[in-house]
């Protein structure tokens, strides 16, 4: 693919990226949901087999995010950590001649740590009742690794299906 085109795709998948992390730290209830989305504009340069155009995507949708995004700041902390990142580990990890499976244990050894960030140093999640407090750390590691098992499974499908789909289209 043309350079030209490379940085154009990556741009616009930049700008939707910025968008979405914008709206989910200015709306608190689409926060989860933009970082979805985000995730999924990250997507467009690795259709097109360019980690570079998505790497600089990544870094060029982190720093945009963290300057339009203050009032919430942990929504582009979050796109850092995990949300960002995770599209190109998969890319990588479906592409790679030798099967990677021990990336899936990473991936969720990885996103359980993100769940408990996001417990116990943004206080995302609020617990009240006192005798659940006292198994959180159990219930973060189970309930986190099921999530990941979902949120992965669904996200490599979203990656083969934009895939096809820019294929198909001709992009």
């Amino acid at each position: 693919m043309k350079d030209g085109k490379l940085i154009a795709l990556s741009a616009v998948s930049t700008a939707l990226g910025v968008i979405f992390l914008v709206i989910g730290a200015y709306f608190q209830t689409f926060d989860l949901s933009a970082l979805f989305m985000s995730s999924i504009a990250m997507m467009l340069p690795l259709s097109k087999n360019s980690i570079k155009g998505a790497v600089f995507t990544y870094f060029a949708t982190s720093l945009l995010s963290f300057c339009f995004a203050l009032s919430r700041f942990y929504v582009p902390l979050l796109y850092v950590l995990f949300f960002g990142i995770h599209p190109i580990i998969n890319y990588i990890q479906l592409n790679s001649k030798k099967k990677l499976w021990f990336l899936y244990v990473v991936k969720c050894i990885w996103f359980i740590g993100v769940v408990f960030l996001m417990y116990y140093a943004l206080t995302m999640f609020v617990v009240e009742i006192e005798s659940i407090k006292k198994f959180i750390p159990i219930i973060l590691v189970v309930a986190g690794a099921v999530f990941y098992v979902a949120y992965d499974f669904i996200m490599i499908r979203f990656q083969k299906m934009s895939f096809n789909l820019i294929k198909r289209l001709g992009l």
